[in-house]
């Protein structure tokens, strides 16, 4: 699991989807422990010895590091979900153009945003880091996978590290759109929630969801 944290972060910061010491990943091995990035860490230049183990169900990490100061907002998930196996926090610049926005973010024009990103939740402002944040995420992840952290960035999690980067590239790119589209004054032929129930049923008789 730490080659596999490692060529996570490695992959986010050679897709931008991370700058600078910006985004924080984990990964559950235990029932009750996971490996999160250090404080401070840049992804990019990801190291094993950057990697804490923590406990989930304590603030103990058995590491000379500090852990990320996003440590209570990954724990608040995997106490909520068993099946959640890793967390991406994330700071892509489109995502982070529409957290910091009022934008809507529909996905019922692309069948690869209707497949992966099913639907997306606001997470309200709190300080970075803070008890607050942790909760409000928790809370939203009840009904997402995929989160927009208001003025901050995103948090995707999911039943591996694959998945959830998965969720946080195709969100970047339908951030993309929607934003060059805007700008561009060109108007999407969004298909309804209909269509996109359909196209989910497809998905599962195909069992590529589900």
């Amino acid at each position: 699991m730490y080659k596999d944290l490692i060529h996570c972060g490695h992959t986010l910061f050679n897709k931008k989807l991370v700058w600078g010491h910006s985004g924080n990943i984990s990964a559950r091995i235990e029932p009750n422990v996971f490996l999160i990035s250090a404080g401070g860490t840049d992804l990019g230049n990801l190291k094993q010895d950057d990697l804490l183990r923590c406990l989930i169900d304590s603030e103990k990490c058995e590491n000379m590091k500090s852990p990320s100061m996003e440590t209570g907002l990954h724990k608040g998930i995997y106490r909520s979900f068993t099946e959640a196996l890793a967390v991406i926090h994330s700071q892509p610049f489109y995502s982070t153009i529409v957290a910091c926005s009022n934008m809507e973010i529909k996905t019922d024009f692309l069948p690869e945003a209707m497949a992966y990103l099913i639907n997306i939740e606001r997470v309200p402002y709190h300080h970075a880091g803070s008890v607050e944040l942790a909760r409000a995420t928790a809370a939203k992840a009840q009904t997402s996978h995929v989160l927009l952290l208001e003025n901050h960035g995103v948090i995707c999690w999911g039943a591996s590290l694959d998945e959830a980067l998965l969720m946080t590239e195709t969100l970047e790119f339908v951030c993309r759109l929607l934003v060059t589209s805007r700008q561009s004054n060109v108007e999407f032929n969004y298909l309804g929630e209909q269509v996109v129930d359909d196209f989910r049923q497809h998905l599962r008789k195909m069992g590529r969801l589900k």
